[in-house]
C-alpha cells in the first residue's frame, strides 16, 4: 500500500508523540514510585548522635556497599552457630554479626558463668555492683565471640503483674529503680566491647497469649496491650530512656501489640517515641517471631529481622512470616521501589555504628561454636571465659539477701552462731544440689535441686552450683554439729522428725519460673507452705529461705511464732550457697531491699494486671490501673502490704537525721547519647537553667548513722509526692536511692540529685514534660511504707 509523504509525516508525528508520552509516563511513574518509596519511610534517619567518629566511618563504608551486601547485614542468616546471625560482607572483612541470649550469662555454652538474675541485682540497690556484674558478663559474651548480647531487660517486663513468668529477668517493679539499674548495666556491659540490647520494647507485661501465631498462624494475634499516653511515658518508657541515654546499641521489639499494632511494625512507638523522643541511634531487632510483616516492619522502624531460615519442626516453619527468603524479598521490595534504598542504608548504619563504637574491630572477634537450639543443652565449647567472675556473682548474692523477719532473742533467729550449735536440721529440695553433670547439660537442674535461674531463652548453663546444703556443710566442717537433711519434695514427716530437738531448722522453699508461662497464683513449689508449717510445728527456731524472684503468699506461716527469721534469696546464680552462708552466719549483715511489694492476698493487687488466657483470635489487655502498678497501687489505695517495696532488715540499726534541700544546678554530663525528650521551660528562676531534662536542679541531703553494734549497709530511699490536686499520679514515687556502708557509730551523708525529669509530669495535651506549680514533698525513708517516720522536706515552685 502506498502512503503519501504527507501521511507518513503525520503518522511519524503521532508515533513520536505516543513514544514521547510513553517515555514521559515511564519516567513519571518511576519518579512517583521513588517518591512513594521515600514517603514510605519518613525517618528519623540515624545521625550517629554522640557516636560521631564511628558513624562517619560506617557511612563511608555503606556508600561503597552494593544493595545485596547491605541487605545481607539486616536479615537473619542460617548456617552459623549463634542464636542469631546476620549475613556477612566478606569484601569489607565484615563477618556475620553474632547475637546471643542473656540476661544471666551466655546462653547455650559451656565454660561460662551463670550470673545472678537481674531481679537479684535490683535487690542489692547498688548501682556500682550492677555495673561491675554487667561488665563481667559482657566480658564473657565478648570472649565467646558475641557481637550483640540480648541483655539487659530494661522495662519489658517492667513488673506490671506480680505473676509475670519472666519477673526474674527485670530490675524490679519500679520505673526509677529499674531505670537506674538498666543505665549502669548498659554502661558496664558495653565497656567490655559488646553491644547491649534493651528488651522488650514495649508494653510486654505477660507471657500468656504472647505467641498466638503458633496456634493459628497469621489469624490469631498476640495480646494487644492498651496503654494510655501518660502511663506509657511515666512507666514503661522511663527505664528504656535511661538505658538509651546510657548509649545502648540495640533494642529488641516485643511479641505483643501496642494499642492495636504489632510492636515490631509500630511506627508510632518505634519512630516517634524510640527513635524520635529518645533519640535512639542504634538498631531495632525483632524478637523471634515478633515480626508480622516485611515491608511494613522496615517502613515503620525495624532494622534487623531475626532469626533466620531455621527453626523448622517436622518441616514446618515456626515463624512463617520471618523465615524463608526474606533477604530476597527485601531486595525485590527495593527494586520495585516499595522501599527506598536510603532506608536500607539507615538500617546498616544503625547496626554497624554501635559495633564500631564499642567493639571497634569486627574482623578479629573469636568465633567459637554455640548450640543454636540452645535450650536442649550447651555446645562442647572448650573456650573458658569465666576468669574470676564468680566473685562478683557471690557479692551480688550477699548484697541481695533481704531479711524480712528476725526474732533475734534468746539465741533464736539470725545470725547463726557456731557456738553450741549441736544439731542443725535442713529441709526442702531447694537446699540440695543438682543430680549430676548430665542434669547440668540438659536443663533438668532447674527442677532437681536449688533454683538459681529461670528456665527459658535466657537460661545459662552453670559450670557448677554451690547449693545451700553443701555450703553449710563446708562452713561447719570440723565443728561438732550434726546436720540432717530432708531433701525430698513433700516428705514433711521426715522433715518434722529431723527438726524436733534441733537447735535450728532451716527450711528452703522456692518458686520456679519459665518463659512462656505466667504463674496462676502466689503458691510455693512442692507445697512449700505445708513444709514450713510442718517444720515450724516441731521446732521453735525455724528459719525460712525463699528462692523466688517475685511475691509469694506468706499468710499461712509468716506470723507463726516458731518462724524466727525469713530471708528472700531471689535467683542468685551459681554461687548461691556461698553468698547465703556469709549472711546466715553473720560474716555480712543483710543489706538487700525488696524490689517489689509483697501483699497478703490475691485481691490486694489490681485485677487488671493478672493475665488470663483468652479464647479469642484477638486477645487484649487493658492497662486500666495506669501508673498504679505494684507498690504504688498499694500505697495510693492504702492497702497494707505484708512487706512494702524497699523493705529489708539488718543485723545492725540505723538512725536518719534531718533532710535538707538546696539548689545545685549542674548541666547533664551523664548522657552518652542525649535524648530529645521535650520539656516545658519553666519561668521560675530556680529551675529555668539548662537545656536537658536530665540537668540536676536540686540536691536532697540527709545524715545517716549506724546506731548499732555491727558493720552494715543501708539503702536510703528518696520518695516524692507531687503538688496536691495533680491528676493521674501515684501518691508517692521513688526518685532516688543510695547505699551506704557504715561502721558502728559512723555517720555519712546520703545525697540525692533531683533532675528536671524527676519533678516533671507528662502533659498529654502539649506532649511535653512539665514541672507543676505548687509544693513538692520529699521523704527520705528506709522503705515505701514509712511516711509517718520519714524525714521530709518541701519544695515550692
Amino acid at each position: 500500500m502506498h502512503f503519501p509523504a504527507r501521511s507518513l509525516l503525520v503518522i511519524g508525528t503521532i508515533l513520536l508523540a505516543v513514544l514521547t508520552v510513553a517515555i514521559w509516563k515511564t519516567a513519571h511513574d518511576a519518579h512517583e514510585r521513588h517518591v512513594q518509596a521515600a514517603r514510605a519511610y519518613a525517618g528519623p534517619y540515624a545521625t550517629g548522635g554522640a557516636w560521631t567518629a564511628s558513624a562517619g566511618r560506617v557511612k563511608a563504608l555503606v556508600k561503597q556497599m552494593t544493595l545485596e551486601e547491605k541487605v545481607n547485614l539486616t536479615v537473619g542468616a542460617d548456617g552459623y552457630s549463634c542464636t542469631g546471625n546476620t549475613g556477612s560482607v566478606p569484601r569489607f572483612n565484615i563477618s556475620s554479626i553474632c547475637y546471643q541470649d542473656g540476661p544471666s550469662g551466655v546462653r547455650a555454652a559451656l565454660n561460662v558463668t551463670q550470673f545472678a538474675s537481674q531481679i537479684t541485682i535490683a535487690a542489692t540497690w547498688n548501682v556500682d555492683l550492677a555495673a561491675q556484674h554487667a561488665a563481667a558478663m559482657g566480658q564473657e559474651f565478648h570472649d565467646k565471640g558475641v557481637n550483640v548480647m540480648f541483655a539487659p531487660i530494661s522495662g519489658g517486663p517492667l513488673g506490671r503483674s506480680a505473676l509475670n513468668g519472666r519477673a526474674s529477668e527485670g530490675f524490679g517493679s519500679d520505673e526509677f529503680l529499674h531505670g537506674a539499674m538498666a543505665y549502669h548495666a548498659v554502661k558496664g556491659s558495653q565497656s567490655s566491647g559488646v553491644v547491649a540490647t534493651l528488651k522488650h520494647w514495649i508494653g510486654y507485661e505477660q507471657e500468656k497469649d504472647r505467641g498466638q501465631r503458633l496456634l493459628i498462624p497469621d489469624l490469631q494475634s498476640p495480646v494487644n496491650s492498651i496503654v494510655d499516653d501518660k502511663t506509657l511515658h511515666h512507666l514503661y518508657m522511663w527505664p528504656f530512656a535511661e538505658a538509651v541515654r546510657a548509649g545502648a546499641g540495640a533494642v529488641m521489639c516485643s511479641y505483643n501489640q501496642l494499642n492495636g499494632t504489632h510492636s515490631c511494625e509500630n511506627e508510632y512507638s518505634l519512630n516517634t517515641l524510640l527513635k524520635g523522643e529518645l533519640n535512639f541511634q542504634g538498631s531495632v531487632v525483632s524478637d523471634y517471631g515478633a515480626s508480622w510483616s516485611l515491608e511494613d516492619s522496615i517502613k515503620h522502624g525495624l532494622d534487623v529481622l531475626l532469626p533466620g531460615e531455621g527453626g523448622k519442626v517436622l518441616g514446618v516453619n515456626l515463624y512463617p512470616n520471618d523465615f524463608g527468603t526474606h533477604g530476597d524479598k527485601v531486595l525485590a521490595a527495593v527494586k520495585a521501589n516499595k522501599l527506598p534504598e536510603s532506608r536500607i542504608d539507615d538500617m546498616v548504619i544503625r547496626l554497624l555504628t554501635p559495633l564500631f563504637e564499642y567493639e571497634r574491630d569486627l574482623t578479629s572477634t573469636p568465633r567459637p561454636a554455640f548450640n543454636k537450639p540452645g535450650i536442649g543443652g550447651p555446645s562442647p565449647d572448650p573456650v573458658n571465659v569465666q576468669r574470676d567472675h564468680y566473685q562478683v556473682v557471690r557479692q551480688a548474692g550477699v548484697e541481695s539477701l533481704t531479711l524480712l523477719k528476725n526474732v533475734n532473742t534468746a539465741g533464736r533467729g539470725l545470725p547463726l552462731s557456731t557456738d553450741n550449735l549441736k544439731k542443725l536440721a535442713v529441709a526442702g529440695r531447694d537446699a540440695i544440689g543438682v543430680k549430676s553433670n548430665t542434669c547440668l547439660a540438659t536443663g533438668e537442674c532447674i527442677t532437681s535441686g536449688t533454683v538459681t535461674d529461670m528456665f527459658g531463652s535466657g537460661y545459662t548453663f552453670p559450670p557448677y552450683i554451690v547449693d545451700p546444703l553443701s555450703a553449710i556443710q563446708a562452713r561447719l566442717k570440723g565443728k561438732s554439729t550434726t546436720i540432717t537433711n530432708a531433701p525430698s519434695a513433700r516428705r514433711f514427716g521426715l522433715a518434722a522428725r529431723n527438726a524436733a530437738g534441733a537447735d535450728v531448722a532451716l527450711v528452703f522453699v522456692s518458686v520456679t519460673l519459665r518463659e512462656g508461662q505466667d504463674r496462676e497464683n502466689f503458691a510455693l513449689d512442692d507445697d512449700g507452705e505445708d513444709l514450713i508449717r510442718a517444720v515450724a510445728g516441731a521446732n521453735d527456731n525455724t528459719i525460712v529461705v525463699v528462692h523466688s524472684p517475685a511475691a509469694i503468699n506468706m499468710e499461712a506461716w509468716i506470723d507463726n511464732a516458731n518462724v524466727t527469721a525469713v530471708l528472700y534469696a531471689y535467683y542468685p546464680g551459681q554461687e548461691s550457697g556461698n553468698g547465703l552462708v556469709s549472711v546466715l552466719f553473720g560474716d555480712a549483715s543483710p543489706s538487700g531491699k525488696l524490689p517489689f511489694v509483697i501483699g497478703k492476698q490475691y485481691t490486694d493487687w489490681p485485677a487488671s494486671t493478672f493475665a488470663h488466657s483468652q479464647l479469642t483470635l484477638h486477645p487484649q489487655t487493658n492497662f486500666t490501673e495506669r501508673t498504679l502498678i505494684d507498690w504504688k497501687w498499694f500505697d495510693t489505695k492504702q492497702i497494707e502490704p505484708r512487706f512494702p517495696f524497699g523493705f529489708g532488715l539488718s543485723y545492725t540499726s540505723f538512725k536518719y537525721g534531718d533532710a535538707s534541700i538546696a539548689p545545685t544546678f549542674a548541666a547533664d554530663t551523664t548522657s552518652t547519647q542525649p535524648t530529645k525528650e521535650p520539656f516545658k521551660q519553666s519561668p521560675s528562676d530556680v529551675i529555668s537553667e539548662g537545656k536537658s531534662i536530665y540537668d540536676v536542679l536540686f540536691t536532697v541531703s540527709i545524715p545517716l548513722t549506724n546506731s548499732g553494734t555491727r558493720p552494715g549497709a543501708e539503702v536510703a530511699q528518696l520518695y516524692l509526692s507531687y503538688p496536691g490536686g495533680t491528676p493521674d499520679v501515684p501518691a508517692h514515687v521513688l526518685r532516688g536511692f543510695q547505699k551506704l556502708s557504715l561502721m558502728p557509730g559512723e555517720t555519712q551523708t546520703a545525697q540525692f540529685p533531683i533532675r528536671r525529669k524527676d519533678l516533671s509530669v507528662w502533659d498529654v495535651l502539649t506532649q511535653q514534660w512539665t514541672i507543676l506549680d505548687g509544693t513538692y514533698t520529699f521523704f527520705v525513708a528506709p522503705h515505701s511504707n514509712s511516711w509517718a517516720s520519714a524525714s521530709a522536706v518541701t519544695l515550692t515552685v
